[in-house]
């Protein structure tokens, strides 16, 4: 009885790892917000990393523990944000392209020393308002990884979405100058 129940055991692990193994492991989120501010407003708050702190939610307020460091230029293309900490792991964060009127892109290494994400804050003029579309995509690691996409893509739609929104709030409700 043993003997069946420890064979029994392996053929189940063997099977969930080949599940593992074909399932996607890709993941893809976007989301936007229409913002009223112009593109080069929207921006300086995009291109300095520290000053992400005031409307990410990937702060003290989420990790009250977390460690950041920051690494390269102040800001623009080659500035770093390092971070550690119990609730938000530890990631890096590079930027790769900075446009005041286009927006940024990232290179993101979560969990790794090496890039395994990739993300983008675009702008799209809209009269007086300007839409900024978030998009952050990456691959989870091999066999256990496809199990915990949709999870993965669902808590980083709502950070990102709930980001945006602070965003807007700190741009829109900032006095005019």
């Amino acid at each position: 009885m043993i003997k069946k129940f420890s064979i029994s055991l392996v053929v189940a692990s063997l099977a969930l790892l080949g599940v593992g193994f074909v399932l996607p492991r890709g993941w893809r989120v976007e989301q936007h917000v229409v913002i009223a501010a112009s593109p080069a407003q929207i921006h300086a708050l995009l291109f300095d990393l520290k000053r992400w702190q005031e409307w990410s939610v990937w702060n003290r307020t989420m990790d009250p523990l977390l460690r950041n460091t920051y690494e390269g230029p102040h800001d623009g293309v080659g500035a770093r944000w390092l971070w550690l900490g119990p609730t938000m792991g530890r990631g890096q964060v590079v930027i790769v392209a900075s446009d005041p009127q286009r927006g940024i892109e990232l290179d993101e290494a979560i969990e790794s020393e090496l890039v395994n994400a990739h993300a983008s804050l675009t702008f799209t003029p809209e009269g007086d308002a300007t839409r900024v579309t978030w998009v952050d995509e990456g691959t989870l690691p091999p066999i256990m990884g496809g199990f915990f996409r949709g999870l993965v893509e669902d808590r980083l739609a709502e950070h990102v979405s709930t980001s945006l929104r602070k965003l807007k709030a700190l741009l829109e409700d900032r006095p005019a100058g």
